[in-house]
């Protein structure tokens, strides 16, 4: 297949690429009796982590693999913790996409722009389909490259049993946020200037241009106080954590671990989604690829919280209306009640809400197969 040229996926034994240093990753600290936590191979960028139940109920772990697509936007993909942990009962395999802190990444280990974060996700999901049908589950800013994979996946007859988008921007446009808003009014060049820094001599990554955490930091202490000063859920959230490891993994500090994001990932991101908005307006290419929406015909969710301030209501069920070949039966969409962003993937109303949905489509993928 093409994607083994640009993206070539290698057992992690092997390692035939420059990659990151541990110090670039975060432990999930899932690994305990049933669940398994291993590293099986690496792409370029990033690398699939995968946790496996070895028993469940009656003995038997389901036949299901699930790959979740982490968003690359400051948090370190622990932040999927909480989801993870929910849906490994339901499933005997869910991989996760690994991102890297981009200071600790060689440059020799290439650039890594939106396009690559498509073709490494398409690559973790054809890894997992090895031992049978893969589910992908797109989290926030995850969920347009786990979008892109799935469809490129399909045009090479590759489906996926389902696809699930969780509060993802699959069209900002629909109900703009003031992040759209100001995307909009400000030039990508002055963004660039303003924003990106060199890594320093001395680490791993160093000359590498990135988005740095500190600035990250930045941003989300500033998303943070205007959650407080206009109710939002996030704050309430981190004094109450209803998290599946408050104690070990409390959701403050998921949240405030942050990490380098390489400057060409970051720009493109930018300029992809929220200026040229190219797949609602289907010119998405990815390596030369035309994004074809109408290749998906497998099952399709999307999940929106009714007071997410980052992807905000209609964002995320827009996808529906780009897969016209997607039949009736198989299309799914749940909106969460009081939930706003960090609540579609971590706490209780998650595991109670958001999770059940999930099993649901993946069943109902697996059944037209």
């Amino acid at each position: 297949m093409w994607l083994d040229d640009l993206r070539p996926f290698r057992p992690a034994a092997a390692d035939p690429l420059p990659c990151a240093t541990e110090e670039a990753y975060r432990a999930f600290g899932l690994a305990s009796g049933t669940v398994g936590d291993t590293v099986p191979a690496s792409l370029p960028f990033g690398r699939l982590r995968l946790f496996s139940r070895q028993h469940a109920r009656d003995g038997v772990a389901p036949a299901r693999n699930v790959l979740v697509v982490a968003p690359i936007a400051g948090g370190f993909p622990f932040l999927m913790r909480d989801l993870v942990a929910a849906l490994l009962p339901a499933a005997g395999r869910v991989g996760i996409t690994e991102w890297p802190n981009a200071r600790y990444l060689p440059l020799g280990a290439g650039r890594f722009g939106f396009a690559e974060n498509c073709l490494e996700t398409a690559q973790m999901a054809r890894a997992l389909a090895v031992t049978g049908p893969v589910h992908i589950v797109g989290v926030c800013q995850g969920a347009l490259p786990a979008f892109a994979a799935a469809c490129l996946l399909a045009e090479q007859g590759a489906p996926a049993a389902s696809l699930s988008l969780v509060g993802g921007p699959m069209d900002p446009a629909r109900n703009p946020t003031r992040l759209w808003k100001m995307l909009q009014e400000r030039s990508l060049e002055a963004l660039e200037a303003q924003v990106m820094e060199e890594v320093p001599q001395g680490l791993p990554g160093a000359g590498r241009r990135v988005f740095p955490a500190w600035r990250q930091i930045d941003t989300f202490a500033l998303y943070l106080w205007r959650q407080s000063i206009t109710g939002g859920e996030l704050p309430m959230r981190l004094l109450f954590d209803d998290g599946d490891d408050p104690l070990c993994f409390p959701l403050s500090r998921l949240c405030w671990t942050m990490m380098d994001v390489p400057a060409e990932f970051f720009m493109e991101n930018v300029s992809t989604i929220f200026r040229d908005n190219a797949l609602a307006h289907g010119t998405l290419e990815i390596a030369g690829h035309r994004v074809r929406a109408e290749a998906l015909r497998g099952a399709l969710l999307t999940v929106e919280g009714t007071d997410d301030d980052i992807s905000a209501p209609g964002q995320t069920e827009a996808a529906h209306d780009l897969c016209r070949a997607v039949p009736d039966a198989l299309h799914r969409h749940v909106s969460v009640a009081g939930a706003g962003h960090f609540g579609l993937f971590y706490g209780r109303r998650m595991r109670a809400t958001v999770v059940p949905a999930l099993i649901e489509v993946m069943e109902a993928g697996e059944r037209a197969l």
